[in-house]
């Protein structure tokens, strides 16, 4: 071997080994990141929060619409002005940071008020929360950018469902400990518990990023666009988002019956306190398992196959909703276990194909422009809860799995066409 193929083969090693730490670094942050969010799934542990402070389903469909809005509407914003730098790992780690603070401003403020003014908390509770999101919208942005350098296209299923391995076991004795903690410590400190480990463990999902090399790619370096400049840019890019962006908006529907599983269980069945933690432990289950499967799809069927396979079985969820609510409150722990499933799945899924649709030098603005044009999908919860006012969840169910199914319908037409990736 000659001394320029020994060069090439050192630089060769050089490149698998960054990309396993990147791939690796990725990995530790989603677990940990898991872990938090298991611990406070919005559409058990919170929404049933809600429901004790306030009684009210407006206000568990109200909460989950304004958590939505809070974390996509600075995207566009922060796409503008991220989009043209050199490094996105700095904005990355202040969003992270914000998001552990929140909660953990949280966890103190449920402890100190306590049981005294239960409106009062519910005030900090929407204003922490909002606060959470918002930083999770900063972050989206710097985090599909930079996931997108450090994956390969060709590993990009197996990062996304390869989360799930290591996450799946933290997750799990998440939802277990979330169980025990929600039914033998008493409230409101047991979600003070809840939210506190929460933040612990938000910030141990940091160091994933510590660990990551951000290569710097030099068509980055250029000057933000000015506004008028970027709504043309952003006319032409939502022509190529709008089948993605149909998808999402017809699917959708199955986040707006999510956070009311649980409220209808509980009011309607008759289930006692401690079934929530029940209910987390079969929403992780299913998405910590099925993670590995919608990954494998990808990356042997493409994201639209993969999409469409999520979007029948989240067609079908509401309805054995519907069959199973005839029978005790335990008939409902395989509709979170498949709920679980397909939240997880659109995650994967809709990832993915983002990723695959957006050139890597504008790839803010796609992620960016994405979650605004899917906004439409943070009121359907505050719909939901508004029209439980006067329909039953029977018929909210029925609804909204025939408009999930005119999305299956449409990403299966999407799949199909001619020359694109399936």
């Amino acid at each position: 071997m000659n001394p320029r193929e020994d060069i090439k083969a050192d630089q060769h090693q050089s490149a698998a080994s960054l990309n396993r730490r990147n791939f690796v670094g990725g990995l530790w942050h989603w677990a940990f990141l898991t872990l938090g969010v298991s611990l406070t799934q919005p559409t058990t542990v919170i929404s049933a929060f809600v429901a004790d402070l306030t009684g009210s389903t407006i206000w568990v469909g109200g909460l989950s619409t304004t958590l939505m809005v809070a974390g996509v509407l600075p995207q566009l914003f922060v796409a503008r002005l991220i989009e043209p730098r050199p490094r996105k790992m700095p904005y990355l780690m202040i969003a992270i940071y914000l998001r552990v603070i929140s909660w953990g401003v949280l966890a103190w403020s449920i402890y100190l008020f306590g049981g005294q003014d239960p409106m009062v908390l519910a005030g900090i509770l929407v204003g922490m929360l909002v606060i959470f999101y918002v930083g999770g919208g900063l972050g989206n942005i710097p985090y599909t950018e930079i996931i997108g350098k450090i994956i390969p296209p060709n590993r990009r299923g197996a990062f996304f469902g390869g989360r799930g391995i290591l996450a799946g076991p933290l997750s799990v004795g998440a939802a277990f400990a979330a169980r025990y903690i929600l039914a033998h410590v008493p409230y409101p400190n047991n979600y003070a518990l809840l939210f506190g480990i929460a933040a612990v463990g938000l910030a141990i999902s940091s160091i994933g990023f510590w660990v990551i090399r951000e290569p710097i790619l030099a068509t980055t370096h250029k000057k933000p666009q000015s506004w008028p400049e970027f709504r043309q840019h952003l006319l032409s890019v939502s022509r190529e988002l709008r089948p993605l962006i149909t998808a999402q908006l017809l699917t959708g529907f199955s986040l707006m019956v999510l956070p009311f599983y649980v409220v209808y269980a509980r009011e309607q069945l008759g289930a006692p306190a401690d079934s929530v933690g029940w209910f987390l432990l079969a929403q992780v289950l299913g998405g910590s398992l099925s993670n590995l499967v919608w990954g494998r799809i990808v990356d042997t069927s493409g994201s639209r196959r993969m999409l469409f396979i999520c979007a029948v079985i989240s067609t079908m969820t509401p309805l054995v909703a519907v069959v199973l609510g005839s029978f005790s409150w335990l008939a409902m722990m395989p509709i979170f276990f498949f709920a679980g499933a397909v939240f997880n799945g659109r995650k994967v899924g809709f990832q993915s194909a983002l990723l695959e649709v957006s050139p890597a030098a504008e790839r803010s603005t796609y992620t960016g422009l994405n979650a605004v044009l899917t906004l439409p999908v943070a009121f359907l919860s505050l719909l939901a809860g508004l029209l439980l006012q006067y329909w039953s969840y029977s018929t909210l169910f029925l609804i909204a799995s025939v408009f999930i199914g005119v999305g299956a319908v449409v990403i299966y037409r999407w799949s199909l066409e001619v020359g694109q990736p399936n």
